[in-house]
């Protein structure tokens, strides 16, 4: 079996404390491609965790036009995991967005309807929080039609 070749975009806090360390111990994942506005961080990152042909990006459209990734962590800013994931599925990539989701639902069901639209899988995770859950369950009639994947941990209210 083929193994799942990963792209990572944004080499910060935690793809390097989450993501990168975590996906290095899956025997079937190999991380194929780094992505950071500050290249030394893509660099460096490969050096640490990516495979010897592993290259280093700056600009994420760079590593989305490499037909080889089959999938893409994003793990920048907040701000910008909407356009970036649905770059990513559009250019072929199933995705798995650090939380959160996206800054607004109207800009979650846009890319809930990009992962529709072109077959590929959406998956994130969450943290949450009592207050937020009713606008979860508002993704339903999105989730029913995409390739969405929640993975959900509770936590009561501090």
């Amino acid at each position: 079996m083929a193994k799942l070749r990963v792209g990572i975009i944004g080499c910060g806090g935690i793809a390097n404390s989450k993501h990168m360390s975590a996906l290095r111990k899956i025997d079937e994942v190999e991380m194929v491609a780094f992505c950071d506005i500050i290249l030394e961080k893509a660099e460096k990152a490969v050096k640490e965790f990516g495979t010897p042909d592993a290259k280093a990006y700056e600009d994420y459209k760079e590593l989305l036009k490499d037909e080889s990734i089959d999938v893409v962590h994003v793990c920048t800013p907040n701000r910008s995991h909407s356009f970036i994931t649905i770059d990513a599925l559009e250019s072929g990539k199933h995705v798995m967005c650090e939380k959160p989701m996206a800054k607004t639902y109207e800009e979650a069901v846009k890319m809930c309807e990009a992962s529709e639209r072109t077959g590929k899988k959406l998956s994130f995770q969450l943290v949450i929080r009592t207050e937020i859950l009713q606008k979860i369950f508002m993704l339903k009639p999105v989730q029913k039609k995409a390739n969405l994947v929640i993975c959900i941990m509770l936590m009561p209210m501090q």
